[in-house]
């Protein structure tokens, strides 16, 4: 299996840091145009536009389509029933239909197990993530929960996460063969090992319709080892759904959980895959339709909120682990009103020694933050009676090892409603190298001391920002891509080019050509636009206001106001003092026609 890589990156230009939105008001973008290229992830969290994204219709309806036809069993690979059959081909077809045909599918071994992938956009090897259930079920059971909820999972999020590019590949599984033995994840953990694919996790779903009566909630169970391996993944679920579900995901350790071989996670765990999760229906002994005719999507006892919350809070993790950014620290930021005695309480995932930082501004009266650690133990503290500075300001630091959730609670103190924007910023090690995150990226460190097209942008920032390592100029537009990062120019749109962003009259490859600003209309800042000097013969970049070009004793900034041209004497009267007794007569010292401001 490939060594997981390590990188770095330097990179000014994207977007800042990404937020853990306020759960009551998700800020959706745009739906987007199948025309547009899909939005480029960096350094941005998105996990609460994907919670959001993610609806309990859709995924019900995944599972209405898969079960209608029956039973989808399978004896042997010469012998599989014609549901089985067509639920193959319908994965196939939905997932090339979801993605717009960016998932690329293959069907693997002789169990015909279907495996999609959409591609991350760093083109070197990287870890990836895989989802996946089985989609074949025992005879007579349509199996809607056993397992259409794990594929319809699978098919939500592929639909959902496929609008957006991701650095890393995310990988779509529906094992064939479960029933019998998990014969088909077999066989695709087997060919992951051969290709040398990394996972960096691996998030099982078989069954999770049925919910425990006294505690709705479902199971996510994890392995024994180490906390990156298993149940950092299971609490970073949990995390997504405290934080913008229901608080319905119960993390559980294998070894409290007796069904923890017998699921599809198992085969990739025993060839090495050790961060594969199961989750599962916390009622499973209250499950009175399972391997049954009633196993179908119209059973009354199925909950379908309860089991999207699940999908929703896998999709959310992803995405939180994808908003990684090469020196930034792991940052949060949330918005929010207390009413009067009214607590919020959010969850901080740690991995490894860091300093905690809260920051934080709030209005209308005083507050309470306290941090607790994952034991319950308050380790920090601050409480105001009043409003602080309008500026955010450091709270609380402090220094936290501990592996888990630490809980932060804010508390409104006062007798009023309190507004507060709260950031809290903390290095994280996702990936067990011993490396904080900030400090490396997702592959090898050497690219980032490479350059092969010598255009001073190394290797490294040209993978993230999808620039060509190959060619300085990667959108062909006269522009080279490191003058566009530099100026915040596109260098994969060549339109960016022949526009003027700053309305200054030149385009951007003038603004180039010439040394200029093109967010600036006057990049030397001496009062003289910067087409007015190009066109003059001037130098843009140097503050040549005071000289006089054409030597008439105006000055370039006075022939600029006047509307002349300070490239041409202008006709002016003066002064000839004849020397015969002194007489002065006036006359005309330089006959030229004049020139108005707007060129030759």
């Amino acid at each position: 299996m490939k060594k997981l890589a390590l990188g770095l990156l330097l990179l000014l230009v994207f977007l800042p840091p990404g937020s853990l939105a306020d759960s009551t008001s998700p800020l959706l973008p745009a739906a987007m145009d199948a025309s547009e290229a899909p939005y480029r992830v960096y350094g941005e969290d998105l996990s609460s536009i994907i919670f959001a994204q993610v609806t309990v219709d859709s995924y019900r309806n995944y599972i209405r389509t898969l079960t209608e036809n029956g039973s989808r069993w399978v004896q042997t690979p010469s012998d599989m029933s014609w549901q089985n059959h067509e639920a193959r081909e319908y994965i196939i077809e939905e997932l090339d239909r979801v993605s717009d045909g960016r998932i690329e599918t293959e069907i693997i071994g002789e169990w015909q197990s279907v495996v999609g992938r959409l591609p991350g956009y760093l083109p070197v090897d990287a870890p990836g993530i895989l989802v996946g259930g089985h989609y074949d079920s025992v005879p007579a059971a349509p199996g809607a929960n056993d397992d259409g909820t794990g594929v319809a999972m699978m098919l939500e999020l592929a639909r959902v996460m496929s609008q957006y590019s991701w650095p890393l590949d995310i990988y779509f599984g529906a094992w064939n063969a479960e029933e019998i033995g998990l014969l088909g994840s077999a066989e695709v953990a087997d060919e992951f090992r051969t290709r040398g694919i990394d996972l960096l996790v691996h998030y099982n779903v078989d069954m999770l319709l049925v919910s425990h009566p006294d505690r709705p909630s479902y199971f996510m169970v994890y392995p024994v080892g180490y906390y990156q391996d298993g149940r950092y993944w299971a609490e970073l679920t949990q995390m997504m759904s405290m934080h913008y579900g229901d608080d319905l995901s119960v993390p559980t350790q294998s070894s409290d959980f007796p069904a923890w071989q017998r699921s599809d996670h198992w085969s990739f765990i025993q060839r090495g895959f050790e961060a594969s999760l199961f989750a599962h229906e916390s009622g499973g002994a209250y499950d009175t339709a399972y391997h049954t005719s009633r196993d179908s999507w119209t059973n009354e006892l199925y909950d379908y909120d309860i089991a999207t919350d699940a999908v929703k809070s896998i999709g959310a993790a992803i995405a939180y682990t994808m908003s990684r950014a090469y020196q930034q620290r792991t940052q949060l930021e949330y918005s929010f009103t207390l009413l009067p005695s009214h607590t919020r309480q959010y969850y901080i995932p740690i991995t490894l020694q860091t300093t905690l930082e809260v920051d934080c501004r709030w209005w209308g009266g005083g507050t309470s933050l306290r941090l607790f650690a994952p034991n319950g133990q308050q380790v920090a503290q601050h409480v105001s009676e009043d409003s602080s500075p309008w500026e955010l300001s450091t709270v609380i630091e402090e220094s936290v090892g501990s592996q888990g959730l630490y809980r932060l609670e804010i508390t409104n103190v006062g007798g009023t409603s309190v507004g507060h924007d709260v950031t809290v910023s903390f290095e994280t090690d996702v990936d067990r190298t011993g490396v904080a995150d900030s400090q490396e990226f997702w592959f090898d460190q050497s690219y980032f001391s490479s350059d092969q097209d010598n255009d001073s942008i190394s290797d490294a920032e040209e993978m993230i920002l999808g620039t060509d390592r190959y060619s300085s100029d990667t959108d062909l537009d006269s522009l080279p891509d490191s003058w566009e990062v530099a100026n915040d120019l596109d260098p994969l749109d060549p339109a960016d080019a022949n526009q003027d962003q700053d309305g200054d009259g030149l385009t951007a490859i003038a603004e180039y050509e010439n040394g200029c600003d093109p967010w600036s209309e006057d990049t030397d800042s001496d009062c003289m636009p910067d087409a007015f000097e190009v066109a003059y013969g001037l130098d843009p970049t140097v503050d040549d206001a005071g000289d006089d070009l054409d030597s008439d004793g105006i000055s370039n900034l006075r022939e600029y106001q006047q509307g002349t041209n300070p490239a041409l004497a202008e006709l002016r009267l003066g002064i000839w003092v004849l020397p015969v007794a002194g007489v002065a007569i006036a006359g005309v010292v330089v006959t030229v026609v004049a020139l108005k401001k707007g060129g030759p």
